[in-house]
């Protein structure tokens, strides 16, 4: 009754602020409407008193005043009532429809739930690849007030180790947002949230007209155009104002909501399924993504798997081994993946955020009062024909495959794969005893002031903790100046579980806490060098050379990234934004522009040129080395023409991207090296005396 209260709480204020939303949004329609009626009414006085007119100039002057008169009252009034009439359409390309002739067992189980949770069955079922099941629907404005057909998305990624109580509890889940027994306002808040969206920030073929009006050769017509455009941004900053103040309210209602969907899962399927379900959604979406990534390297070597589905289910058997964790469909789950990492200093109430974490979502279950219990387990795969699980398979095969031919790849044994994996996975990652001490942004400090002195190993345990707890240190310091700088809008926020203001920030005392971190892990960086140099000279400097190789490579990388990376992304957006303004500039705006276009491209050629080439050359192919040293060799465009040079701005975007995707994988394949070679001098010096 409590949790019922608060959503009753919640969905009144939500709807309160609806409600005025469509108030605001039915004044604009009135004018809207009313400036249709007067370009109709200036038009029909621009007629008759154009040909009144002895003056060839001031029937030139009053016809573009009357043109772009009325061309200003019918867009901006036609921009005011479109939405009435538009309709918003949920396309996914993933999705493939399917009829309960080809699909009866899956049709029975969503029918089962459908009646256990009193909604309607959905006006049509898709299936997709992804680890995901949602109700979708199209929406219009009219929407708010009625009705709208429900369609039913059920991602396939959810059937690898689930069993069909646990896939019907996540459908149920999705219908109890919708159903007779949740709160119905909620349903209404949640499609009136939708169209609200959609009214304040989508944009059509109508703003395309605009911009393409702002700017025509014709300057008294183009300044009528720029008049609608700068209405219109007014009215959007207006409706997505709104949008902010219902969603303000909504995002708490939309929480709510998920405790209530929740509840109504349990209420059917019992918690320890319902339970079960979430925790091994968190594994699969991880395991999901990971089997894209690794198909896709597995096509860039003219290979592919007989099944992704068959290749899913091997890399998330893999991901959970490595984590002490058994996932299977014959068995339910009562634990996520444990993070090694200390708790955070920092808790926060997300403003924005709408849904809870899995681990408050799991904490709610508690209060359900199911006591249904589930002792027989079926796979969910036994729902589908192996022909349409296929089928969806061949739909996220081919987004995997975009980098080859189909035709041309070479298909692999389920067991070829998992042996292919394992090499890859060792191969990019840092081995498991190091991963902690390298797999992180090392701290630079000066090799030469460093003696290869005899030192116990620092690969403690002691030492890792000190790292983890500095990592952890550093996140909340970036949340925190996220928080200061209003980059994350927060309800509140608790510091060591002490309640603190917005406006007080414990930040200057959180930053001696790094500070002091910061100087026991640069110690301890220095002491893995340390260590490393003295077992080198324990074995005759056979490894220092290569040792000190990697470490150039590292700290040449993690420096140029930490200097340059972010600031050139900002620049660079800037300058996108700027030059994708529907605007028609003067010769002088344009050469300034070409200016600021010329410093970011000559400032980007610095850094490219200032590159350790032989670095780089060992991560990047051929023909990314040559692209990079054309560019860095290449004139500037300082000509005083009006006309900018778009070539020369893609190319430098992509030397940019390109430079700082060699660095990265520089670093990240540094570490994996060094990890490697640490290894080798541990086990040549088991003992060091």
């Amino acid at each position: 009754m409590k949790h019922n209260d608060t959503i009753r709480q919640h969905s009144s204020i939500v709807l309160f602020k609806i409600s005025l939303f469509i108030l605001v949004y039915i004044g604009l329609i009135a004018i809207g409407v009313l400036l249709i009626w007067l370009a109709y009414q200036f038009c029909f006085w621009g007629v008759l008193h154009l040909t009144a007119l002895h003056s060839i100039r001031l029937m030139l002057l009053l016809l573009a005043l009357m043109v772009g008169g009325i061309g200003f009252s019918l867009m901006f009034g036609i921009y005011l009532v479109k939405f009435i009439f538009s309709r918003t359409i949920n396309n996914n390309e993933s999705r493939r429809l399917i009829t309960e002739t080809e699909c009866p067992q899956l049709f029975q189980a969503i029918r089962e739930v459908a009646l256990e949770t009193q909604c309607p069955m959905p006006k049509k079922v898709y299936l997709s690849p992804d680890v995901n099941a949602c109700v979708f629907y199209n929406t219009s404005f009219w929407s708010i007030f009625f009705p709208v057909k429900k369609n039913l998305e059920i991602g396939l990624g959810l059937f690898n180790a689930t069993n069909t109580n646990e896939l019907k509890g996540i459908l149920a889940h999705e219908f109890g947002h919708f159903s007779q027994k949740s709160m119905k306002v909620g349903s209404t808040v949640y499609i009136a949230n939708t169209v609200i969206y959609n009214l304040a920030f989508q944009e059509d073929k109508w703003d395309k007209w605009v911009d393409e009006w702002c700017v025509i050769p014709i300057q008294s017509l183009a300044f009528f155009g720029k008049f609608t455009r700068i209405f219109t941004n007014l009215v959007k900053r207006i409706l997505q104002y709104m949008y902010r103040v219902v969603n303000h309210s909504y995002f708490k209602l939309s929480r709510q909501m998920e405790y209530d969907a929740d509840r109504i899962a349990c209420d059917y399927i019992g918690k320890d399924v319902f339970a079960s379900a979430l925790y091994k959604i968190e594994i699969l979406a991880s395991s999901f993504n990971v089997t894209k990534e690794a198909l896709a390297n597995l096509a860039e070597e003219k290979k592919k798997v007989n099944n992704f589905f068959e290749a899913y289910q091997i890399i998330t058997d893999i991901i959970t081994q490595n984590n002490h964790l058994s996932i299977s469909y014959q068995s339910l789950m009562d634990q996520e993946i444990p993070t090694l990492y200390p708790p955070s200093r920092i808790v926060i109430e997300n403003t924005w955020d709408t849904h809870p974490s899995t681990e408050k979502r799991v904490s709610h279950l508690t209060s359900c009062n199911s006591k249904k219990k589930v002792t027989s387990f079926v796979s969910s795969w036994t729902l589908l024909p192996e022909n349409i699980k296929l089928k969806v398979a061949d739909i996220v095969e081919k987004e995997v495959q975009t980098s080859a031919e189909a035709e041309t790849l070479k298909t692999i044994s389920n067991e070829a794969f998992r042996q292919w994996y394992l090499e890859y996975y060792c191969n990019n990652i840092v081995i498991e005893k190091y991963r902690y001490f390298l797999n992180r942004n090392i701290l630079v400090f000066d090799r030469s002031e460093v003696a290869a002195n005899k030192i116990d190993t620092p690969f403690t345990a002691a030492n890792c903790d000190v790292i983890k707890e500095y990592e952890v240190a550093l996140n909340d310091c970036n949340t925190l100046y996220k928080v200061y700088y209003k980059q994350i809008e927060v309800e509140s926020i608790r510091y060591l579980n002490e309640e603190c203001s917005i406006k007080a920030l414990p930040i200057k005392r959180h930053e001696e806490y790094v500070g002091t971190l910061s100087v026991k892990v640069k110690q301890i960086d220095k002491d893995i060098y340390q260590y490393l140099m003295y077992c080198c000279k324990l074995n005759n400097n056979a490894l220092t050379n290569e040792i000190n190789s990697i470490y150039d490579a590292i700290f040449f990388a993690q420096t140029n990234i930490k200097e340059h990376d972010s600031e050139l992304d900002m620049r660079i957006n800037a300058l996108v934004n700027e030059l994708n303004r529907p605007v028609n500039r003067t010769d002088e705006e344009i050469i300034e522009l070409k200016k600021m276009i010329n410093s970011l491209t000559n400032d980007i050629k610095k850094i490219v040129s200032a590159g350790n080439w032989n670095l780089l050359s060992t991560v990047g192919d051929t023909k990314m080395i040559e692209l990079l040293q054309t560019f860095v060799q290449s004139p500037l465009d300082e000509s005083t023409n009006s006309v900018i040079d778009t070539e020369q701005i893609n190319t430098m975007i992509q030397v940019k991207v390109i430079y700082f995707y060699l660095l990265k994988t520089l670093e990240h394949k540094s570490k994996i090296r060094l990890g490697a070679k640490i290894e080798e001098i541990e086990r040549n010096l088991p003992i060091i005396d």
